[in-house]
């Protein structure tokens, strides 16, 4: 196989999976689940807002509306007012004109301004007539206001019914987003707890993997020390199939590096495979060091406690797979 075929362990699937798998995928998929309710809710209240503000915008509107009708209204009442006092002026103006006129014992003594009173009479007469027309179209024009505000009050009150229930609508759906959201965080916390149980029953179970391969190895050669001599660590035994992965990665050299510098070690790791390996064996002091600087013991037992977790899917393609 090609030098690089380990896979990060953002990836890694494990063959023997501890007891909480199943509880790490269920909190998965439902933390997945929550996480699209919630984002559906917060579109659904957005939504919501929006239509809110919208019927918001029409109910000041319609309240500037009314506002504005209210004051073209009382503007009419004044001006019918000066002009019912006006006409209420040329009558009495016309009547002491016409009964002037015609009024035998005042005769004598108005001869000699009868042109001018019947000049006055008639212009009385005529601006009487003129005031009536303009009270008449007045009062029509003020019971058309009237209607109009009457209709603006109704659709006033439509929409300021409108804007309560989209107000409730929004309130329930901001409601429905805080206990998403609350309900999210349990869901992540227990994911998150779950998923560190999970590691450390992996990290024992790759542990005791490599405590068995050297129990094995120390049987086996009857030896105290490690067979390359420069860790104080036994040296596990390796199964089969990583004794052929060491052969066909890197011909069994320790310090071998891929031609890209990525791959290193007998077992070809990346960095970030190794150090996750590493953790995982109970190394936490070979996380960071380069794979191919460690010992061959050491390789070895990286190697081991990754077979454990992953089995033979980090070397997939090898011919040493099955």
């Amino acid at each position: 196989m090609a030098a690089g075929a380990l896979i990060t362990p953002l990836v890694l699937v494990l063959c023997n999976a501890p007891a909480g798998a199943d509880q790490v995928t269920s909190l998965k998929n439902q933390a997945k689940v929550v996480a699209q309710e919630l984002l559906q809710d917060q579109l659904q209240a957005s939504a919501y807002f929006q239509q809110y503000s919208v019927a918001t915008q029409k109910v000041a509107s319609d309240q500037r509306a009314i506002a504005g009708v209210q004051h073209t209204i009382v503007t009419d009442k004044q001006d019918i007012a000066t002009r019912t006092r006006d006409v209420h002026r040329l009558a009495l103006l016309s009547y002491i004109l016409n009964g002037s006129v015609s009024a035998t014992s005042g005769a004598g003594v108005l001869a000699e301004n009868v042109q001018n009173i019947e000049s006055a009479n008639e212009y009385a007469s005529i601006t009487l007539g003129n005031i009536n027309n303009a009270l008449a179209q007045l009062h029509t024009a003020r019971q058309t206001l009237q209607n109009e505000e009457a209709a603006l009050q109704q659709q006033h009150a439509r929409d300021a019914a409108e804007q309560a229930v989209e107000s409730q609508s929004y309130a329930q759906a901001n409601a429905t987003v805080h206990h998403q959201t609350a309900l999210q965080a349990q869901v992540t916390g227990q994911l998150a707890v779950a998923v560190s149980q999970q590691n450390a029953a992996a990290a024992r179970t790759a542990a005791a993997a490599v405590a068995r391969a050297q129990k094995t190895a120390a049987q086996t050669t009857s030896l105290d020390t490690p067979s390359d001599g420069t860790s104080g660590t036994t040296d596990p035994a390796l199964p089969p199939f990583l004794q052929c992965v060491r052969q066909a990665e890197s011909g069994g050299n320790y310090g071998a590096v891929s031609p890209d510098g990525k791959y290193r070690g007998a077992f070809q790791f990346d960095q970030a495979t190794w150090n996750y390996a590493a953790q995982a064996a109970g190394r936490p002091d070979l996380v960071g060091v380069p794979p191919n600087q460690a010992s061959q013991a050491d390789q070895d037992s990286v190697a081991v406690a990754l077979y454990s977790l992953d089995g033979e899917r980090p070397w997939l393609g090898d011919r040493c797979s099955n």
